[in-house]
């Protein structure tokens, strides 16, 4: 049977390599600042959909040949916490994965006073490496930062130019050290002010991430209503069903949410399981 469920992933693993060509050559080749800098006007903007060929990568690939569990780590602030829950549930029982948490409330790209998110990493995967980072920041960001000694208003050009290069130098760091990386955007918000800011954040890291091969995913049409407005109760898109999918507060999911604006990546990954090694997890 061990062979055989090599032979199966194997199978895999070749019919994913024609369409991960191009990443596969791609990775071989809180102080928070002063409210006295004016705000910058926020324009929203529809954030694209961005495809890659995920989750393949340099590591996935050894794992996959290695025929060993596959391991997932989750980074972000609270959202990223809600997707490690989905993550962990969906892949629950199947062998053929890890699911570790990386994540931290409270964090985001603008509170480099108090974490630094890329140093962060680098310690904590040098404890436990990974195969596949699913990443999900910018809820706590919707501030000023600080840059040059100066309080840079909320998505002013100097503001995306300095989370533009905090966040690419995260994806950077993972794609080479081999990681397959993907990125989960943030919901439709209950208040309008709110949700203007996290859509012109959508449309940001949605153009960020198309320039860095990564896969982003807008979660916006999942997470309203046939109006486009903010629901607590939303139509599971998979399943039909009605479900109850914000938290009272108007901002975080839950658990089902949580798994419904992550499945674009999680369907993806779960293909990557042998189909004949049901059970418990097993050690990595």
């Amino acid at each position: 049977m061990k062979g055989l469920a090599a032979l199966d992933r194997g199978a895999v693993l070749f019919i994913g390599m024609a369409v991960g060509a191009v990443l596969w050559r791609a990775f071989q080749t809180g102080g928070n600042p002063p409210p006295a800098a004016p705000p910058a006007p926020v324009v929203v903007r529809a954030a694209p959909a961005c495809t890659d060929h995920f989750p393949l990568s340099a590591r996935v690939l050894a794992g996959l040949r290695a025929n060993r569990p596959l391991r997932i780590g989750v980074l972000g602030d609270s959202f990223g916490d809600g997707v490690w829950v989905a993550t962990a549930q969906v892949l629950h029982g199947q062998r053929d994965f890890k699911v570790y948490q990386l994540s931290r409330e409270g964090t985001g790209f603008t509170r480099y006073q108090s974490r630094d998110l890329l140093a962060d990493a680098k310690s904590r995967l040098n404890e436990q490496p990974i195969d596949i980072a699913l990443i999900s920041f910018g809820a706590n960001d919707t501030q000023g930062v600080w840059a040059d000694g100066k309080a840079v208003a909320y998505m002013s050009p100097r503001w995306q130019a300095v989370i533009g290069q905090r966040a690419s130098a995260l994806v950077t760091y993972l794609h080479d050290q081999g990681v397959a990386v993907g990125w989960i955007g943030l919901p439709r918000m209950r208040k309008p002010e709110f949700d203007a800011q996290i859509q012109a954040m959508n449309g940001f890291y949605a153009g960020l991430m198309c320039r860095l091969h990564v896969p982003f995913v807008n979660p916006v049409a999942v997470s309203e209503d046939r109006d486009h407005r903010f629901a607590k109760e939303l139509i599971d898109p998979a399943t039909k069903a009605r479900y109850v999918a914000r938290a009272a507060d108007g901002i975080h999911m839950t658990p089902h949410g949580y798994r419904v604006i992550a499945r674009p990546l999680l369907d993806q990954i779960t293909l990557l399981a042998a189909p004949d090694k049901p059970g418990a997890d097993a050690d990595p």
